[in-house]
């Protein structure tokens, strides 16, 4: 059975047409044998792979996919891992490209890595009756009402999406990736109890925030951005190695001077957050011609790491130094929040090709104003 394939990997397929290397990673860890059994090592990641059909995936030249097993499951069209062995120590290359899977599948998969390795079982992938659900829904009178309500509140909206850049975007230039990283970690507590008496996800307060910093700095009464949702709804899809993240529009105003009632910006960006969830499986960001206002909106995310598992790893790993070379961007400008245990940091990773470190900077500061403004 073929299937198309989910929005966001349909957008980087397209991509890949003219940029072989687009979204690809590539890094690399070692172990020194004396922890870790190799042979058992190998066969955990191996069972890992097995355990999610998108390692086993093939992808027609119309964009289709379909699963068929693979006797070698480390080498695929779209991921490889290469284990290589220095002396007293085992160095494991690792290169996937986004196209097989979004930032919550990488700690799937890695979870499923550790587990395997220590004999537990693993939770089974159900990413092709995924795949066949989200085909079904696409022929639902709900399907059809999700488009119907997004095209409705904003086909026609004329606000800026992103700041202003320095360079214009139609100007010809290759995208070189730059990155601001803030600490917000003195801010941590006051915002995790901001968001659950206020019932706000701390995605939403700082997709709020991000919106009320682009109306000052591009000095408009309303801004738009997208917000990154997992997309994960029930307790099987939790364990999906896929694309199932969608980019969620959302929009705030305050032409009625409703800044000036923080209850009421609150409430906007509640019911904001609410609505894209609900009008989310109709991939409006993702669908020409919203693409070409959507694919250089700001985006809020949640950014999952592996240091935040570092406790159940049941051995030491030490990564292998990557190349300082510049990275390029695939988007115009990112708001990462990268959350740990009693800890917060905001990454602004954004196209330094169109904006000055400086803007940036100026930018970030927006972000944390209205941010301290909000909780205040």
């Amino acid at each position: 059975m073929k299937y198309p394939l989910l929005p966001y990997s349909q957008l980087v397929f397209d991509m890949l047409k003219t940029n072989p290397d687009v979204y690809a990673t590539r890094f690399g860890v070692r172990v020194a044998k004396r922890e870790v059994d190799v042979s058992q090592l190998k066969q955990a990641i191996e069972t890992a792979l097995r355990n999610h059909p998108v390692f086993s995936m093939r992808i027609d030249e119309k964009g289709m996919q379909w699963y068929e097993p693979q006797s070698n499951i480390f080498h695929g069209p779209y991921h490889t891992i290469d284990f290589c062995e220095e002396g007293e120590t085992i160095r494991i290359d690792i290169a996937y490209n986004r196209i097989l899977g979004d930032g919550k599948s990488e700690l799937i998969l890695f979870e499923d890595i550790c587990r395997a390795y220590q004999g537990l079982p693993l939770q089974p992938d159900i990413y092709l009756k995924y795949l066949k659900q989200v085909e079904q829904e696409k022929l639902s009178p709900s399907y059809a009402e999700n488009r119907r309500a997004l095209e409705a509140e904003f086909d026609a909206i004329s606000c800026p999406a992103h700041p202003k850049t320095d360079i214009p975007l139609e100007a010809e230039a290759n995208p070189i990736e730059g990155l601001l990283q803030e600490d917000y970690g003195a801010l941590y507590l006051k915002l995790n109890a901001f968001s659950q008496t206020q019932i706000l996800p701390i995605t939403a307060i700082f997709s709020l925030a991000s919106a009320l910093a682009i109306m000052e700095y591009n000095g408009t009464y309303e801004a738009a951005l997208t917000w990154a949702y997992e997309g994960r709804e029930t307790q099987e899809e939790q364990r999906i190695y896929g694309s199932l993240h969608r980019d969620v529009p959302f929009k705030i105003n305050h032409k009625s001077k409703i800044i000036n009632h923080k209850s009421d910006l609150i409430r906007l960006a509640r019911n904001q957050i609410r609505s894209g969830i609900a009008h989310s499986s109709y991939p409006y960001t993702l669908t020409p011609p919203h693409t070409e206002i959507w694919n250089y909106a700001l985006n809020v995310l949640v950014r999952p790491t592996v240091d935040d598992m570092e406790e159940s790893i049941p051995f030491p790993i030490e990564p292998v130094s990557s190349s300082n070379e510049s990275q390029p961007a695939y988007a115009l400008l990112d708001v990462e929040i990268h959350e740990h245990p009693h800890d917060l940091s905001i990454w602004f990773r954004y196209s330094a090709t169109h904006y000055k470190e400086s803007s940036i900077r100026r930018f970030a500061a927006l972000v944390r104003k209205y941010a301290e403004w909000l909780i205040k």
